[in-house]
Formats: structure tokens, C-alpha cells, sequence
């Protein structure tokens, strides 16, 4: 364990918002979390998980106890004829989960490739990209629980795990910290390709029996051309959630325009935030520091030293417009703290 006081998490987001921590400590071994619930309160909620800081935008100093867990270690805990079960702990960098699995040619987790933060912040999120989605995989949640200091885990049902929703953002919020995950994955994968975008690359690439590694590969670079850098243009990802609209909203919007993609969730319709963002004239607008990404307007862009308050009134700007256009509230999908 090691403690650092009034640090800087500038390198601890990807917004790289200059703030500080009041107290910062790398918790470096699972064991080491039953120590810290005194000493720092942690149970009275003066504290927040830090992993790679992909999904927070900070807009003040956190007057607290900052956690970043840097236990990562990963390891195969059974196989049977058709599945290959691995344990991976909540330091672990996600995309270092996803390379293992296709690397040894086990099938679950490779549409999600280059999605940013650790494996401890996944099944908050519920991550998920291009057909897949982290529940389509898990088998359980290990996590430390705050209320009484004990190792507990979760099944995949009990983790209600809905569109970047699970019970980790509602009746377990602020009681619990993630350890690590179990994922089952397939030793017979086989690929999915519902997105047009990644069957029309692996067409180009003149690939007509697509392997998991193919896929997986074809989403880093369709990831790459459209997606800024955040070592290089500070942003957090997707910053707003696709919304899911009932059919008579949709049919409303349709009539205007014909063309309006969509995504049938069971009795809802989800459009691409991003569509209704360039719709509202928004795609490469800039303001200041602070702008949406030209290659895709569901990205907000820190182009130099903006802060998280003028990030966070530029993602208003962007709620505001499109509710007065569309008569639909976007809901951010970053932590604002």
C-alpha cells in the first residue's frame, strides 16, 4: 500500500482535468482493503475507485480517499469440453483481458477490444460494443463489501445487468469494491457480425470466414480511424448513452427522417446518440477548448487545458440542443464528479 496526499490525477483521467486528491493510495493486494475502512472512512462514502479514469470527468478537487487497485493478476480456474473459465483481478487493463482471450482463440470478449479503464470498472458498465456485451460473458462478480468487510461474490443474475446499468449503480451504489471478475468464454467461438460496419471492413479486407482474431482486429482499427487518442486528444469515449425510445417517438422522428438508424430493444427503439448529436449541427463543433471529435460527435474533446466545469457546461450545451430538436433528454454516460 502506499499513500500520497494532495495528488495531482492528471495522469488518472482521460480527460486529464488537473485536479487533485486529497488522499491518493495504490491499494497493490486484496487483503490490504480490510485495513483501510478505519483509518479513512471509507464506508461513509468520502471515497472514490480509481482505475484508468476513462469514464469520470472531474470538474473540482475531490475532497477525499482516492483508491486505485493495481492487483491484476490473471488466472485459468477450470475448462471443461466447451468453455474455458478465467479469473481476472479489478487492476487488470481491460484490453490486456481482451488480448489474452484472442490470442488463445477463446471466443466472448473480442468485439470489446480497446475499450478503455481496468477490468474492476467493466461490470459497473455493463461494457459493451458491436453486438457484444461483458454479461454475455460473465459468470461472477467478486467484490469487497463495505458494510461488513467481508469477500463476497455475485452471480450474473443477481448483477441486473441492463444497457450500462447493473446493480452496482443502484442498491449496491457506494457499498461494495470490485476484487475481480469470472468470465466464461467459448473454445468454439463464433463471430459476431451484426454491425454493418465490421462485415463491410471484413468484406474490403477480403476475409470471408472471419476468425475471432479477425474481428477483434478489424474493431481496433475501425476503433482507431474513428475514435481519438486519449494520450493524445484528452476525452473519456462515448460521453452520452444512445437513448431507447417507445415506437410512436420513433415513428414521429421517422417521418422527418426516413433514413434514422435504429436498434430494436425488445418493445423500444435505441438511435445512436450520436446521429441525433450531427442531426442537431452539432458534429465538430467547437467551443473554447472543449469540442465534439469530427470523426464522431458522441466523443467530447478536451483540445487543451479546458476544465471539467467547461466540458461539463459544453455536454449541456449539447443535452439542450438536442432536447429542443428532438424532444429527447440525453443522459450522460460519464461520471460527473
Amino acid at each position: 500500500m502506499k499513500l500520497f496526499e494532495n495528488y495531482s490525477l492528471k495522469e488518472f483521467n482521460t480527460f486529464h482535468i488537473d485536479v487533485n486528491a486529497g488522499k491518493f493510495i495504490v491499494v497493490e493486494k486484496i487483503t490490504e482493503l480490510d485495513e483501510l475502512i478505519g483509518p479513512f472512512e471509507l464506508s461513509a462514502g468520502k471515497f472514490l475507485i480509481l482505475g484508468g479514469g476513462s469514464n469520470i470527468l472531474f470538474t473540482k478537487d475531490f475532497d477525499g480517499t482516492i483508491l486505485h487497485l493495481s492487483f491484476n493478476q490473471l488466472t485459468e480456474i477450470k475448462s471443461d469440453d466447451n468453455f474455458t473459465y478465467i479469473k481476472a483481478e479489478a487492476g487488470m487493463i481491460w484490453d490486456d483481458l481482451v488480448k489474452y482471450s484472442v490470442d488463445k482463440n477463446l471466443g466472448g470478449i473480442e468485439n470489446l477490444a480497446m475499450i478503455p479503464g481496468t477490468v474492476g470498472a467493466a461490470p459497473i458498465q455493463n461494457i459493451g460494443a458491436y453486438g457484444q456485451e461483458l454479461k454475455d460473458s460473465l459468470v461472477e462478480v467478486e467484490y469487497f463489501d463495505l458494510t461488513d468487510r467481508k469477500i463476497k461474490t455475485i452471480d450474473n443474475e443477481k448483477c441486473q445487468f441492463g444497457y450500462r446499468d447493473s446493480v452496482f449503480k443502484k442498491s449496491l451504489k457506494n457499498k461494495f469494491i470490485i476484487t475481480s471478475v469470472t468470465l466464461r468464454l467459448s473454445k468454439y467461438p463464433v463471430p459476431i457480425l451484426n454491425y454493418g460496419t465490421v462485415a463491410n471492413e471484413l468484406s474490403k479486407s477480403g476475409i470471408d470466414k472471419p476468425t475471432i482474431k479477425d474481428v477483434s482486429n478489424i474493431i481496433r482499427k475501425i476503433r482507431t480511424e474513428k475514435l481519438p487518442d486519449p494520450n493524445h486528444i484528452g476525452n473519456a469515449g462515448s460521453f452520452f448513452k444512445n437513448p431507447v425510445i417507445d415506437e410512436n417517438k420513433f415513428e414521429s422522428i421517422k417521418e422527418k427522417y426516413p433514413d434514422v438508424p435504429s436498434f430494436r430493444q425488445e418493445n423500444k427503439i435505441k438511435i445512436p446518440a450520436a446521429w441525433l448529436i450531427e442531426k442537431s449541427g452539432l458534429k465538430g463543433f467547437r467551443k473554447g477548448n472543449v469540442g465534439t471529435y469530427p470523426n464522431q460527435p458522441l466523443v467530447i474533446v478536451n483540445y487543451g487545458t479546458a476544465s471539467g466545469k467547461e466540458i461539463l457546461e459544453f455536454a449541456q450545451l449539447i443535452q439542450d440542443t438536442v432536447s429542443e430538436k428532438f424532444q429527447i433528454q440525453l443522459e450522460p454516460e460519464v461520471n460527473v464528479i
